[in-house]
C-alpha cells in the first residue's frame, strides 16, 4: 500500500476532508449523499458486494501495475483511495473499475456517467497535489460491456471538482434533507431506497403520483420443505416426485414451486437438480439441527428477500 498525506496551513488543517466516494454519491443523488454523510444511514445490497468482489478479483489478477493508493489533501478538502494507478507513455493515469455498463450519448458512443466522471476527476486532482504532476486524463473501465472511457483533465474539470467539494460542504451543514430526485429511475438502482422511501415521499407530496415498483413482485409460488429423513426428490416430466418411506409418491408441478428446502438426510437426484436450476427453483440444504449449509440458486439481486 502507498499512502500520501498532504500538509497545509493550520487554518485549512482544521477543515474535515470529504471522501471522493461521497462526491460520487452526491453527483448521483443529493439525498443519497445527505443520508449517508450527514444522517450516517448506510445499507448494502447484492450490487455493493458484487462491486467489492470485482476489486478483489482485479487485485488477484494484478499485472504488476496495481496500486492501493490512499490520498488526502486538507487544502483541497478531499480524501480517497484510487482503484489503480498506471503509467502510459510517461503519463500517470488513475483508473476506476465499474462492474456495470457505461452511459451512451445521442450517437450511442460510450461515455462516463456523471457520478463516475466527478469521481475520477477528483482522484486526478488529488494525484496532482500529492505528486506535483499534471494529470492529462483519468480512465474508467466498465466491465459489463468491456468499455474503457477516457475522461480528460483540464482547468474546467479542476474547477468542477472544487465546485462539487464546496457544494458537498454546504449540504453537510444543512439541517434540511434534500428532496427525492426527479429521476425516479435512479431510485430503482439505489441500495438506500429501503431507507430513503422515495416513492412514499413522492406520493406524500402529490396524491396523483403513480408509484413505480422499486422491488420485484412477491413470488407466489410455493416453498417445499422436505423434512423426513430418507425422502428422495426426483423428477418425472415437468413434476417433482417426492418419495417417502412407506407412503404414496407425491408429485408437484415444478411451475408451482419457488424453492425446495432439503432438511436432515433427504436427497435429490441430479436430474431433479438440473430441472430446478433450469426453472429458477432454488434448492437449499439444511442438515440436522437447522443450521443452513448452502444452496443452488441462480436468481440475482433482492438479497434481503432471499435471506428472509
Amino acid at each position: 500500500m502507498v499512502t500520501a498525506q498532504l500538509n497545509s496551513t493550520s487554518a485549512t488543517r482544521e477543515q474535515t476532508t470529504i471522501r471522493v466516494s461521497a462526491l460520487h454519491a452526491m453527483a448521483y443523488c443529493q439525498r443519497l449523499y445527505y443520508l449517508e454523510e450527514v444522517e450516517e444511514l448506510y445499507t448494502q445490497d447484492a450490487a455493493v458486494f458484487a462491486g467489492r468482489r470485482l476489486h478483489v478479483e482485479l487485485e488477484n489478477e494484478d499485472d504488476g501495475e496495481w496500486e492501493d493508493l490512499f490520498l488526502e489533501s486538507v487544502e483541497l478538502g478531499l480524501r480517497g483511495r484510487v482503484d489503480a494507478l498506471r503509467t502510459r507513455v510517461g503519463q500517470t493515469i488513475p483508473y476506476e473499475h465499474k462492474r456495470g455498463r457505461c452511459d451512451r450519448d445521442e450517437h450511442k458512443q460510450p461515455q462516463a456517467w456523471d457520478s463516475d466522471r466527478i469521481q475520477i476527476l477528483a482522484y486526478a486532482c488529488l494525484l496532482e497535489m500529492a505528486l506535483g504532476i499534471t494529470v492529462a486524463e483519468g480512465r474508467i473501465r466498465y466491465h459489463a460491456d468491456n468499455v474503457l472511457v477516457r475522461v480528460p483533465m483540464n482547468n474546467a474539470a479542476r474547477t468542477e471538482v472544487r465546485t462539487a467539494i464546496d457544494q458537498a460542504r454546504q449540504l453537510r451543514v444543512s439541517t434540511y434533507r434534500p428532496p427525492v430526485t426527479d429521476n425516479e429511475r435512479l431510485c430503482t438502482r439505489c441500495s438506500l431506497a429501503p431507507v430513503c422511501l422515495p416513492e412514499e415521499a413522492r406520493l406524500a407530496h402529490d396524491d396523483s403520483w403513480q408509484p413505480v415498483r422499486l422491488f420485484p413482485d412477491d413470488d407466489d409460488r410455493e416453498i417445499v420443505h422436505v423434512l423426513e429423513p430418507g425422502t428422495r426428490v426426483g423428477r418425472t416430466g415437468e413434476q417433482l416426485k417426492i418419495t417417502r418411506r412407506e407412503q404414496p409418491v407425491e408429485k408437484i408441478p415444478m411451475r408451482q414451486v419457488e424453492q425446495v428446502v432439503l432438511h436432515s438426510f433427504s436427497q435429490m437426484s441430479t436430474q431433479a437438480l438440473h430441472a430446478c436450476v433450469g426453472q429458477d427453483i432454488g434448492v437449499h440444504l439444511v442438515p440436522g439441527g437447522g443450521r443452513y449449509m448452502g444452496s443452488f440458486d441462480t436468481r440475482q439481486g433482492c438479497i434481503q428477500r432471499r435471506r428472509r
